[in-house]
């Protein structure tokens, strides 16, 4: 039989939260090294005005080491990881419960949007992608 008859298709879902899931790699890694910049006195605007200098290390190191997560992460959805189904549905739940911290100010939106991502990841059709590795 011909490889095509098999291979499994792709989800639409799946690619939204694969392209999702880069760009909060690039956001990440963007906003880490603009907080170390600041860290090491290269201060572009005044978003991280009055942190102190372990704030700025601290939460630049964990956005750069989150934005490398997510890089990863990104590869593994479009791989079919089942690594991915699971530690993206895990991420999700977790900025869930973040979400309902700060309601008021964006938490609302960012329940809704990881719910969304929650409901995709696990899918037939995507549970089915997702079922093609470890």
């Amino acid at each position: 039989g011909k490889m095509s008859d098999t291979a499994i298709k792709r989800p639409a879902g799946v690619t939204i939260v694969g392209i999702l899931t880069a760009i909060l790699g690039v956001i990440n890694i963007v906003f880490g090294v603009w907080m170390l910049m600041y860290w090491l006195g290269i201060k572009l605007g005044t978003l991280f005005e009055g942190q102190t200098v372990f704030w700025l290390l601290f939460n630049g190191f964990l956005a750069v080491v989150m934005g490398l997560i997510y890089f990863w992460l990104t590869q593994l959805t479009f791989a079919g990881s089942q690594t991915a189904q699971v530690l993206i549905s895990v991420f999700a739940v977790i900025n869930i419960v973040f979400g309902f911290f700060h309601f008021d100010s964006g938490g609302a939106a960012q329940i809704i949007l990881n719910l969304i991502v929650v409901l995709i990841v696990n899918t037939h059709k995507a549970k089915l992608w997702f079922s093609q590795t470890a």
